[in-house]
C-alpha cells in the first residue's frame, strides 16, 4: 500500500507545471504587503515612504518557505515554470548582487533566500535535466564567491558552515545531473552532437574543476577526475585542478603555491575555501621540518607561501597555534604547535573591491577555460 501511494505521489509530482509567470506569485505578494514583509529591493519606489509600502510587481521575488501542516506546496499557481526560474536567477545576479547601497552581507542574505526558493520550485516541479543544470551552475558560483567575500565576517553575520552546506548540496546534485546527461547521450546517439555542444556551453569543465578543488586531496574526487570523458579531461581547468589536488594529497605544498597562482578567480575562490586547512597543515609540517630553538623562518617568505595578504595575519595564526612570532619572523618548534586547533584564522585573498568588479560575469558565465 505504501509503495503504491509513493508511486502515485511521484506521478502527480511529475505532472506539476508552474503557472506563475512573475518572480513572485500574486497571493504571496499581497500577503507580504499586508504583513509588511517586503525587502528594500522589492518596494515600489513611489511608495517607499509609506507606512506599509506596496511591492513593485517587477521586483518582488518569491521567498523560501518550509513545508508546514496545511500548506500546499504543489499549487501550480504558486510555482514558477523553468523559464521564469532562469530569468529570476539572472535578475538576482545582474540587478541585486551588484548593488552597493547595502552592506554586501545583507545582499547575500536576500539573494541566498531567494535562490533557495528557486531551487525549491525546481525540485517540486521536477524540472528537466538541462534546466536544472543551468540553474545550479550560477548558484554554485554564488556560494563559492560568498565564501571568499564574507569569510572574515563574524558568525552572527555570515555562517560559513551553512553556506558550505548549501554549496555541497548543490554541487553534489549537479554532478548527478551531469552523469545523467552522459547516460542520455550514450543511449541516444542521434542527439550525441547536440549534447557535446551543450557540454561545452554549460560550463561543466569549470564545475568539475570546482568539485575537485572543494574536495582537494580527496581520493574519490580524484578518482572521478580520472574517469571523466576524454574531452573533459583535456580541459585546462580540470587538468590544473587535478594537479593541485594531487599535490595536496602528496603534501607538496610548495607545488600548490605555484599552481594556485594560475587559477582563474572562481577556481581560486574554490581553492581558498580550504585555505584555513592549507595553512594549518603547512604550519604543522614546518614546525617539524624547521624545528629550532634559535633560528627563525622569514615571515615574508611564509606570507608568499601561504597566501597571506597581511603579515599581521601570520602573527594571529602563530598565536592561535602556539608558535613564536618575533620581528616579523616565525620560530618553529614542534613541541609548541597546538594540534588541537584544526583551522587557521580566515582571511580574504581578494579585496572586496576586486571581488565586486568580478560580478556579475563571474557568476553567470564560465570564466575558467580561457584563463587556465
Amino acid at each position: 500500500m505504501e509503495a503504491k501511494g509513493a508511486t502515485s505521489a511521484i506521478t502527480i509530482a511529475e505532472q506539476i507545471v508552474g503557472r506563475c509567470l512573475s518572480m513572485c506569485p500574486e497571493k504571496e505578494r499581497l500577503m507580504r504587503e499586508r504583513a509588511g514583509l517586503l525587502h528594500k529591493y522589492e518596494i515600489d519606489e513611489g511608495m517607499k515612504h509609506m507606512k506599509k509600502p506596496k511591492a513593485d510587481p517587477a521586483k518582488i521575488i518569491k521567498c523560501f518557505s518550509r513545508s508546514a501542516a496545511g500548506q500546499v506546496m504543489t499549487d501550480p499557481n504558486m510555482l514558477r515554470p523553468p523559464h521564469v526560474l532562469l530569468s529570476t536567477v539572472r535578475y538576482l545576479f545582474t540587478k541585486i548582487i551588484t548593488q552597493t547601497d547595502l552592506d554586501w552581507v545583507l545582499i547575500y542574505d536576500f539573494v541566498f533566500d531567494r535562490l533557495r526558493s528557486v531551487r525549491q520550485d525546481a525540485v517540486i516541479q521536477r524540472v528537466d535535466t538541462v534546466t536544472s543544470i543551468l540553474l545550479l551552475e550560477p548558484i554554485i558560483r554564488f556560494h563559492i564567491y560568498a565564501a571568499q567575500r564574507l569569510c572574515e565576517r563574524d558568525i552572527s553575520e555570515f555562517d560559513a558552515k551553512i553556506n558550505s552546506k548549501h554549496l555541497f548540496e548543490c554541487i553534489k546534485r549537479l554532478l548527478i545531473l551531469y552523469d545523467r546527461q552522459n547516460k542520455n547521450v550514450t543511449n541516444n546517439t542521434e542527439v550525441h552532437k547536440d549534447f557535446e555542444k551543450l557540454a561545452l556551453d554549460n560550463s561543466r569543465s569549470e564545475m568539475e574543476a570546482v568539485y575537485i578543488l572543494l574536495h582537494i586531496g580527496d581520493c574519490e574526487a580524484l578518482k572521478r577526475a580520472f574517469t571523466l570523458p576524454s574531452d573533459l579531461k583535456k580541459s585546462p581547468a580540470i587538468q590544473l585542478a587535478t594537479k593541485i589536488s594531487l599535490a595536496w594529497y602528496l603534501r607538496n605544498y610548495v607545488c600548490i603555491c605555484h599552481l594556485v597562482g594560475q587559477l582563474p578567480p572562481i577556481l581560486a575562490c574554490a581553492f581558498f575555501c580550504n585555505l584555513q586547512s592549507f595553512r594549518r597543515n603547512v604550519l604543522q609540517i614546518m614546525s617539524s621540518g624547521y624545528n629550532n630553538r634559535v633560528l627563525t623562518f622569514p615571515g615574508q617568505k611564509l606570507q608568499e607561501l601561504l597566501f597571506y595578504k597581511d603579515i599581521s595575519k601570520i602573527q594571529a595564526d602563530c598565536k592561535l597555534f602556539g608558535l613564536t612570532f618575533t620581528n616579523e619572523n616565525v620560530l618553529f618548534q614542534k613541541s609548541q604547535f597546538n594540534e588541537q586547533i584544526l583551522l587557521a584564522n580566515p582571511e580574504m585573498y581578494y579585496t572586496s573591491a576586486t571581488l565586486h568588479k568580478f560580478i556579475p560575469k563571474i557568476l553567470l558565465e564560465c570564466t575558467s577555460n580561457d584563463e587556465c
